[in-house]
């Protein structure tokens, strides 16, 4: 369900997609703002934030606050564990690596076991120094959540990009 506002000449296509988000406090589900491309928006150089309107916002079960709705919620980009792209808008403009591997990631919040990029020579020990940003893709995955939350929470995800700094470990799967 990503819009699409048309560019005006030269200027970069702002793009709302739905995405669903999550950092060591809360699950956010709503609308990301993007310039251009969704898929490199994210690890784009010097963005600390991101901008999710018409947010649905669920803490996890052990804060004990209620879910809530807000017309727009901040994030900040390095806070966040993952995020999730739902809609065929966003898939359909990620080009897959053309070498792929099977891992499982352990996270703070959830072990995800998905198809993650091996870019040139990277083996197991070293894929993510190949890999340059923040977040890092994850194809056909399968969702394991640690903890509950007060908002249903997706177990598989198309598309789902892993914060690197998050990561606990990591093992092919």
């Amino acid at each position: 369900m990503g819009r699409l506002v048309p560019a005006t000449q030269g200027e970069s296509p702002v793009q709302k997609h739905r995405v669903l988000a999550a950092n060591d406090l809360q699950y956010v589900d709503g609308l990301l703002m993007t310039l251009g491309n969704p898929n490199n928006y994210l690890n784009q150089d010097g963005l600390d934030v991101m901008s999710v309107s018409e947010a649905r916002i669920a803490p996890w079960a052990f804060t004990g606050l209620p879910t809530s709705r807000v017309n727009e919620v901040v994030l900040v980009r390095e806070r966040l564990q993952f995020l999730i792209f739902p809609d065929d808008s966003a898939v359909e403009q990620f080009r897959a690596a053309p070498h792929t591997e099977t891992v499982m990631v352990n996270l703070g919040i959830a072990v995800v076991r998905g198809n993650a990029p091996f870019l040139s020579d990277a083996r197991l020990m070293n894929f993510l120094d190949f890999w340059k940003g923040l977040f890092f893709p994850v194809t056909d995955a399968r969702v394991h959540f640690l903890s509950t939350c007060t908002s249903d929470l997706p177990s598989q995800a198309r598309l789902i990009y892993i914060n690197r700094r998050m990561v606990q470990s990591y093992s092919h799967a």
